[in-house]
Order: structure tokens, then C-alpha cells, then sequence
């Protein structure tokens, strides 16, 4: 059983440095993509595929700031941006577009609800029918209440799921929401058919950590790890922005002794 180690970026600038870190593919805001012009989009995509590099997951579908909840939130407009942007991204190699934004879903705090969430089921509804095409599968992730106030549980997103009535949407995990969304790591085999991307935010190895899984960042990766193979997991694992190619060897090393 492997997995696919990929790294987060936030410009396409930072290609090279992921590569010489040792990383086959990364994870970018889709919204990079959306922005650069005709000419732009083919120079990068020429220049990624000489890295042999491709942006497997892309983030945050709407631009920053935009809230499918709110009122006025109008899907036909986002359709177009969304079309734009999936299509630049499967020209980039992308599989999977992951919706992390809590704010993006906020519910109003009073008065009837019910309006909110079926704009963001019509709004993912419509992400999943873009995505399709290209064969790309969308993920919602459950997020603590400090994040969103929907969606906060992933029984939540479970039930959630099958109202779209979309087989290419899934759900993923990040390790740092774990506790947040009061989910064990005990627990994660009830959800297993769910997540189709792990994050794994802070394994900042540093050199003595070839002695001690807790030596930097005061976490023990291992047991999580242990619990991905226990339940099977075969699909990408991010790491952050700063994660270098020590980071990454760690992280290998931790999956092999997982087994």
C-alpha cells in the first residue's frame, strides 16, 4: 500500500522548490489558475510539465471572501468563473478540488436556514457536474465551529452528501481538525469510503527528529499514520507550504514503519 505525498503551494512560482524537495505533485488554490490569461495558462503548463510536475488537488473553488450562504449569491454568475477555472485545472493534471472554506458556507445565525444550505447544495451540485466532466471529484471537508457554523461534524457531511445526488463528491480530513471536528482517529474506519485526501499540517521533522517522532512540533505522527493503513488508505497525503524534502523523508519513513 503507498500513498502519493504531494505539497501545498500559493504560487505556481514555488514549482521548482516543491520538485527539488522531492515532490511529485502539489496542491494550489484554484484560483491561480482562474487568473492567468490564455497565454499565461500554456507557458505554466509547459513549464510544469518539464518539471514533471502536475497540481493534483486545487483548493478554495470560489475566490476568497465570496460566501455561497449569503444572500444574493448568484450560482450562475460562479458558473462561468467555475468553468474557467476546473478547465485550467484538468489542463494541469487536477483530480480533486477540495472545499475547505468555512466562511464560504456560514449560516445566517438567525431566522430560517433552510435557504443557506440549499444554495450550498445547488453550489456544490454544479461544482460536481463542472468537475465531472474533466473526471475530477470534489471533496467538502467538515470544519470546527470556529471555522463554520455547517457542516461541522463528518456525520454531518455523510448526510450531507447523498443530497446532492453527485457520485464524484467525497469528503476528506485534515489531522489539526481532528479534535475540532470530535472525530478519533478510532473512528476514522467508519468514514473510510469518505476520505479521499488527508492534510497533515505541521511535520516539521528537524534533524533530531531521526531519533524522536515528537522532536519538533511536539506531535507523534505514527499512531495516525498506523490508523490510515489500518483502514486502508491509498490516496494523497499533503504537506504544508514550508515542508521541505527532510519533512518528506520523515513523513515516508513514518508511513514504512506504520506497516
Amino acid at each position: 500500500m503507498s500513498v502519493r505525498w504531494i505539497k501545498m503551494i500559493d504560487s505556481l512560482s514555488a514549482a521548482e522548490g516543491a520538485v527539488s524537495d522531492g515532490f511529485v505533485g502539489v496542491q494550489a488554490p484554484l484560483g491561480l489558475l482562474e487568473s492567468l490569461t490564455q497565454k499565461e495558462m500554456r507557458r505554466e503548463k509547459e513549464r510544469l510539465e518539464q518539471l514533471d510536475l502536475t497540481i493534483d488537488v486545487c483548493t478554495t473553488p470560489l475566490p476568497p471572501g465570496v460566501a455561497v450562504t449569503q444572500r444574493g449569491f448568484n450560482i450562475y454568475v460562479w458558473t462561468e468563473y467555475v468553468k474557467k477555472a476546473v478547465r485550467y485545472a484538468a489542463d494541469f493534471g487536477c483530480k480533486t478540488i477540495a472545499w475547505s472554506d468555512g466562511r464560504a458556507r456560514l449560516l445566517p445565525l438567525e431566522g430560517d436556514t433552510s435557504g443557506a444550505k440549499q444554495q450550498v447544495l445547488e453550489f456544490l451540485a454544479m461544482l460536481c457536474d463542472v468537475s465531472g466532466r474533466y473526471g475530477i471529484s470534489v471533496l467538502v471537508e467538515p470544519l470546527g465551529p470556529r471555522r463554520t457554523n455547517f457542516l461541522n461534524r463528518m456525520q454531518d457531511v455523510a448526510d450531507f452528501i447523498p443530497l446532492s445526488g453527485k457520485d464524484n463528491l467525497s469528503s476528506m480530513i485534515s489531522l489539526r481538525e481532528l479534535a475540532e471536528i470530535d472525530l478519533k482517529e478510532s473512528e476514522l474506519q467508519t468514514y473510510s469510503h469518505l476520505i479521499a485526501l488527508v492534510q497533515m499540517e505541521n511535520p516539521l521533522a528537524g534533524l533530531e527528529a531521526r531519533e524522536s517522532p515528537r522532536a519538533d512540533d511536539g506531535y507523534d505522527y505514527l499512531p495516525f499514520l498506523k490508523t490510515l493503513r489500518r483502514i486502508g488508505y491509498d490516496g494523497t497525503i499533503t504537506l504544508p507550504q514550508d515542508a521541505d524534502n527532510e519533512n518528506l523523508s520523515y513523513c515516508e519513513n513514518l508511513w514504512a514503519e506504520a506497516e
